[in-house]
């Protein structure tokens, strides 16, 4: 027997010794890490002040390595608190044998009684459990680490009738992401309380529901039902760096009196994000919709307990309502986070008017966010090789608290991603950049620094720097990184002594006869050096079917020479004869100095926009693609019915466009055309290219919704004599409710003996003859079943949902028969039986010897034992497993039978 066990059955005699002793009606354990394998927990308990005899000036807490401490009351006799509650410490510390996941617990034998949802009428009776589980990090490279701690006392009630909202106000200080979940409160390690119905299942309805959000943690009850005392708990889960490293229980109770009031309502916004440095300033308005109240608003919240710069102008003294609070926040650099903090406005009326009593109570959670300013002025300059990005320095949050700011990491994408920055989304992650630079500190005079070598001529790069925030390990390793928001990009290219190209766009449409124009601009002089590359210089332009293409070949009319550079001008080629249709085209520029003794061909290669169309129901679906140095940021989709001009019917940023509401069997016609940058200043802006032509026909290739089937059969009414013939399998079906198929033809049945084994179809039954069809297997009405719809076009759906039965197998045996020749009972045999495959019938003598056995569900044992001579009068002992077949897994089931058969030869 365990020592938990004896525990609760001691628990068990002190709650029937102290019947009156209710007690605990909310708590949760919290710890603090003080060493590698060292913490201090706290164990938080809620309990009914008047109930003096279940008082606990001690508690054990179990710390989840097979040892436990006593642990006395830290706060004296505890804390009073309105409303009949008071709040309760117990602290200890506890040093561990290794690093592993360890769960702390405790148990107290008294819930309050007369819980509704807790084992009614006996809730007294039942443990009070809390539990915190945690893992030990490695301290080197993880950091040390911290329980969540719930700031907002579960002390509230609500009228019946009445909206009741909770939160428990979790703040992580190691800066851990938190998630919520509602769960059944628990009396044991593993073990849920009796007989638990959540809050919204008693007297449920449309006007009775509960609601748990898992990112704010508010609890939300609308509305209750029924007064009386509930019991609802929390899970709450901490991760850091996507790893679940904690999870702790808060069990509390919710209290609903049979009373005629309104809560006070308090209003604000639910998020904001200010970067750190700036005063966040806004204002919290409270009301009360009962007359001649006065209403009370307090403020609970990480901000309170991470800086000493948060104030609120009102105090918690009651009040006439309506009136406004404003709250502020003078943000520094040692409060940016990579997640929220959590304020909880509460505002609660005088309804009951006592000095130990409060009314009913409104909560506004409000969400904020510190992030790090973006770091400023950032340039990028291009050198011969190289390319030198710095920004401005002093960095706004560069000194900070405990070394928090780490430096700044680098990005880089090909091309411009010039995206609005939004406050509420630091960092640089999902938005095609590349990181290139880590912790970086170097600085060059008033600038931060950073050389980037790895770089191509022709291709333009576009940089974005951010500050790095993370707390320090013991060993001083960076953890808990937090990322600032991202500079202003800053696009440059390396040396532009190359011709870039800025259109290749279709003009023309056709097999053979398509025309396409290409645009491309010449090198910068001061880049090219044309002392050192002097004339005569050449343009060669150069094409290559498809897109990305690389076999080039050169242009017919795309030559062209200047004996100076000043002769070069930006140039377009209209090159026709092409095949634009069915292909795209990618084009590269080949420039020559020195009379074609220095030849450049590295300038980057650009292709068409190629469009593509895939018809179906009432509708066309476009996508397009292309290769290009620039960046194509928005498209426009232009559609013809085919006869008249094509007209705008849509924008969008992606490369697919759906257009619906069509009608089948008519011709549509469309070309896209991208809006593109370079992101350079020097460079043309925007850069506009058309696709070419693409037309398709809408069919209806779309296949109905699958139905909802069900399958019944008279199992549940059948009695032991009906026979195995009588039983049929009914598979009716309806739409599914969510479409709307008007189109289906027929349905197809499938059929499947177990489950997992492929269906094979069994009939097809026209849709406007039945909506359910009978089908009887070869043997039993085990089975899977799933129909399909059709419609007139020959789509067929997918599988409805699939439902399996089970044989009502049924097998019984008599107690007695007489083998002794007369033609009447001569042999043992099972009463009329049904879906029984075979059977292990066995039959053993007074001793435990075997003298019979068979598969054969029939038996026919005449009374020989297994060398076939006659047995004499007498009882034996049987033993016979059924077995019977299932479509659950295809596996034979069994039912074991036992029991005694007198054997009656009577005279001979």
């Amino acid at each position: 027997m365990t020592v938990r066990y004896l525990l609760t059955m001691l628990f068990a005699i002190v709650a029937g010794a102290t019947l009156h002793a209710t007690h605990n009606r909310a708590g949760e354990i919290t710890y603090e890490q003080i060493g590698d394998l060292t913490i201090r927990a706290i164990i938080t308990t809620y309990t009914k002040t008047s109930s003096v005899p279940a008082d606990r000036d001690t508690l054990e807490l179990f710390w989840g390595d097979g040892t436990s401490t006593m642990v006395a009351r830290s706060n004296g006799n505890g804390m009073p608190l309105p409303n009949d509650i008071k709040i309760n410490y117990y602290i200890a510390e506890h040093t561990y044998p290794g690093r592993a996941t360890y769960t702390l617990s405790m148990m107290d034998p008294n819930r309050i009684g007369g819980i509704l949802n807790v084992n009614p009428p006996n809730s007294d009776g039942v443990p009070f459990y809390l539990e915190t589980t945690f893992t030990f990090l490695n301290t080197q490279f993880q950091g040390y680490n911290n329980s969540p701690v719930l700031l907002q006392p579960p002390l509230d009630f609500t009228c019946v009738g009445q909206k009741y909202i909770h939160n428990p106000n979790a703040y992580d200080p190691d800066g851990d992401s938190l998630s919520y979940e509602l769960i059944i409160p628990m009396q044991d390690s593993g073990m849920n309380v009796p007989n638990y119905l959540f809050p919204d299942q008693i007297a449920p309805g449309a006007n009775n529901q509960t609601f748990l959000d898992p990112v704010t943690g508010d609890f939300v009850w609308i509305t209750p039902q029924v007064a009386g005392t509930y019991n609802i708990a929390f899970r709450i889960h901490e991760y850091r760096g996507g790893v679940l490293i904690n999870s702790m229980i808060r069990d509390m109770q919710i209290l609903v009196l049979q009373c005629e009031n309104s809560p006070p309502v308090v209003d604000a916004e639910r998020e904001y994000c200010v970067i750190a440095g700036e005063t966040l300033t806004f204002d919290v308005l409270v009301n009360d919709p009962d007359s001649g109240q006065q209403v009370a608003l307090s403020v609970l919240g990480g901000p309170l307990v991470a800086s000493d710069n948060v104030s609120i102008s009102v105090g918690e003294e009651f009040m006439d309502p309506p009136f406004s609070a404003t709250f502020r926040w003078e943000t520094s650099c040692n409060d940016i986070s990579d997640q929220f903090y959590t304020v909880v406005f509460k505002a609660v009326d005088n309804f009951f008017g006592g000095s130990d009593t409060t009314g009913l109570a409104d909560l506004r959670t409000v969400r904020i966010k510190v992030v790090g300013p973006p770091p400023e002025d950032l340039r990028a300059m291009s050198g011969s090789d190289a390319i030198r990005v710095s920004w401005f320095s002093p960095y706004r949050c560069e000194v900070t608290d405990d070394e928090y700011f780490r430096g700044f990491s680098l990005w880089r994408r090909t091309g411009s991603n010039n995206f609005e920055v939004d406050t509420c989304m630091p960092g640089m992650e999902g938005r095609g950049y590349e990181q290139i630079g880590f912790n970086l500190l170097e600085k060059d005079g008033d600038r931060y620094v950073f050389d980037d070598v790895d770089v191509e001529r022709g291709k333009t790069y576009c940089y974005r720097v951010v500050g790095e925030f993370a707390l320090l390990t013991q060993s001083g390793n960076p953890f808990n990184r937090v990322a600032s928001l991202p500079s202003e990009e800053y696009c440059v290219q390396l040396s532009r002594d190359i011709p870039l190209i800025t259109e290749v766009s279709v003009k023309e449409t056709s097999d053979d006869q398509g025309v396409m124009d290409v645009t491309w601009i010449k090198p910068l002089p001061d880049e090219l050096d044309t002392l050192l590359n002097p004339g005569p210089y050449r343009f060669q332009l150069l094409r290559a079917d498809g897109i990305g293409g690389t076999a080039f070949s050169p242009v017919p009319n795309g030559s062209f020479t200047s004996p100076t550079f000043k002769g070069l001008r930006d140039t377009m080629v209209v090159q026709t004869m092409l095949n634009t249709r069915t292909t795209g085209h990618t084009y590269r520029i080949d420039f020559a100095a020195q009379g074609g003794e220095v030849v450049f061909t590295d300038a980057p290669s650009a292709s068409s926009i190629f469009l593509e169309t895939a018809p179906t129901d009432l509708a066309v679906q476009l996508s397009w693609d292309f290769a290009t140095p620039w960046e194509n940021f928005a498209y426009e989709v232009f559609r013809s019915d085919g006869q008249g001009p094509f007209e705008l019917i849509g924008t969008t940023a992606d490369l697919r466009y759906l257009d619906q509401g069509l009608v089948n069997g008519d011709t549509y016609c469309y070309f896209v055309r991208s809006t593109g940058s370079y992101g350079i200043n020097s460079i043309p802006d925007p850069l506009l290219n058309d696709s070419q032509i693409a037309c398709a026909v809408p069919v209806d290739d779309v296949a109905p919704c699958a139905p909802v089937i069900e399958v019944r059969n008279i199992c549940g009414e059948a009695s032991n004599n009906t026979p195995e013939d009588a039983f049929k399998n009914t598979i009716t079906w309806n739409e599914d409710p969510q479409c709307n198929d008007a189109d289906v033809a027929v349905y197809r049945l499938y059929y499947a003996p177990v489950q997992g084994a492929s269906f094979e179809e069994v009939e097809e039954i026209p849709a406007a003859a039945s909506d359910f069809t009978i089908h009887q297997p070869d043997r039993g009405i085990a089975g899977c079943y799933a129909v399909t719809a059709i419609d007139h076009n020959g789509n067929e759906s997918a599988l409805s949902n699939i439902v399996c039965v089970d044989n009502c197998p049924f097998y019984e045996l008599p107690n007695a028969f007489t083998p002794n020749g007369d033609g009447s009972n001569d042999e043992f045999v099972p009463f009329p039986y049904r879906f029984v495959d075979r059977v292990d019938f066995k039959v053993f003598n007074r001793w435990g010897q075997l003298v019979f056995q068979t598969s054969d569900p029939d038996i026919n044992w005449d009374g020989t034992n297994l060398r076939g001579i006659d047995l004499s009068d007498g009882v034996y002992h049987y033993v016979c497993r059924v077995f019977v077949q299932s479509p659950a897994d295809g596996a034979q089931i069994q039912q074991t039978l036992t029991g005694f058969i007198e054997l009656i030869r009577g005279p001979r």
